[in-house]
């Protein structure tokens, strides 16, 4: 049953958490300096790494996406679906915190530096409404599904 709706809206917060691991998450200026805040860590211009490590970020960002990944195919399972839906919710939230966390502690590091969010900031967010629509589907399934066996 992959071809139901809340595949796509799986599928969308996949491939949005898979774009986090693949860019910057703010850009510094300090001085007519350049320094970015990846998933991976601050890095100046020359792509040096800077004292800033962002390990956690990783494993929430891989974490993330490996679950919305595997949720496509508890199919036969909507309770877990839905388990899982709402925990991809709350670690979507937790991500936010800790992407502002971050970038706060990026900025305390880089004193007067000029502070630019990425598009990535609204990432989360997004995946956020993604995941509440698939759950809402899916909810819909299982309440369809007792309702037949009501019936038989």
């Amino acid at each position: 049953m992959l071809q139901r709706s809340q595949t796509l809206f799986l599928l969308g917060a996949f491939v949005l958490s898979v774009l986090l691991l693949s860019g910057p998450l703010a850009r510094f200026t300090l001085d007519g300096s350049e320094f970015v805040l990846k998933h991976s860590g601050l890095y100046n211009e020359e792509g040096i790494k800077e004292a800033v490590t962002t390990w956690p970020l990783t494993m929430f960002f891989s974490l993330v996406a490996l679950l919305a990944f595997l949720n496509i195919f508890f199919y036969r399972n909507r309770m877990r679906q839905m388990r899982i839906s709402v925990f991809l919710i709350l670690l979507n939230a937790g991500m936010v915190a800790m992407m502002f966390y971050y970038v706060a502690v990026a900025r305390n590091r880089l004193e007067g530096a000029i502070t630019v969010h990425q598009w990535r900031f609204i990432v989360p967010p997004v995946c956020m409404i993604l995941l509440y629509l698939a759950f809402r589907r899916i909810r819909r399934d299982e309440l369809l599904v007792k309702a037949y066996d009501r019936i038989r």
